[in-house]
């Protein structure tokens, strides 16, 4: 029996999957092979993160080249693992963390005035080099940790460095100084205090405001003026805050500076501020 000779077949069409991959072997000089594909061929991909969604592998540049973002991850996730290192090395407490000028509960004018006051010291950062100071003044609980977070925040997306400490804390470590011939010098304490752009001090007249006291805090703050602004959160009078700095200190730390009244009721007590909001 006579074998029919076969009837021509038509050429192998190859998906687009399998075009792209050749196409690219031969823009390298390298041979085709059958079975090398790129896959997938579609840009860009996405990956599904279960927090905030989908978001972008790879994407595609102006010259048609496919380009696969690096580190790899959910961006979102990332910037936060970033803010939050540098939230601590900021030492921001961990109750103020959240807090940024959008979560600002205002419901009075004179809120408004605060929370303006203190974006725009925010915004004309660049400015405030020159060493001016903002003290916030106003009873427990009327958010001035809240705006003085919302401001390292902002500031911390600018790329700029930002330290928080309690007065006491300040005080402390000038005076390990003087007991510990091992440790760091008082100049090298002082001058970590002054390196920060910004330097922000909470709880300030809540000592005894002794000599001694006002003599570490003033080095604290002469080493900054005219260089880098410093932020004061208080529960004291203007009068008060004064007599515990001392004239020295007071007089630098206002000189070109802002003074903010925080005097409303307190949010705590309220229970609308959010629990973070105590100072």
């Amino acid at each position: 029996m006579s074998t029919l000779p076969k009837s021509p077949q038509p050429p192998r069409r190859t998906s687009a999957m399998g075009d792209l991959a050749t196409d690219i072997l031969r823009r390298h000089g390298l041979p085709q092979a059958s079975n090398v594909a790129l896959l997938p061929d579609r840009h860009p991909q996405y990956r599904h993160c279960e927090r905030h969604g989908r978001y972008p592998e790879s994407l595609v540049d102006e010259q048609g080249t496919v380009r696969f973002i690096t580190p790899a991850g959910c961006p979102r996730c990332r910037a936060e693992r970033q803010l939050a290192a540098l939230l601590d090395r900021a030492a921001i407490p961990e109750r103020y963390r959240d807090c940024d000028f959008a979560n600002f509960r205002i419901s009075t004018p004179a809120q408004a005035r605060v929370v303006e006051a203190c974006r725009a010291y925010a915004a004309d950062f660049a400015a405030n080099t020159d060493g001016r100071a903002l003290i916030l003044l106003g009873p427990p609980g009327t958010g001035k940790n809240h705006l003085a977070a919302a401001i390292a925040h902002a500031l911390l997306a600018q790329g700029r460095t930002v330290l928080q400490a309690m007065v006491w804390e300040v005080i402390e470590r000038i005076r390990a100084t003087w007991r510990n011939g091992d440790g760091p010098s008082e100049s090298a304490v002082i001058g970590a205090f002054a390196g920060v752009d910004l330097l922000i001090l909470d709880e300030v007249g809540k000592q005894h405001g002794s000599p001694s006291e006002r003599l570490s805090l003033f080095k604290v703050v002469d080493s900054r003026y005219r260089a880098r602004p410093t932020i004061l959160l208080s529960n004291e009078t203007l009068t008060d805050l004064e007599e515990y700095l001392g004239p020295a200190a007071f007089d630098r730390l206002c000189h070109q500076g802002t003074l903010l009244h925080c005097q409303w009721p307190s949010y705590r007590r309220k229970g609308t501020q959010g629990e973070g909001t105590e100072s």
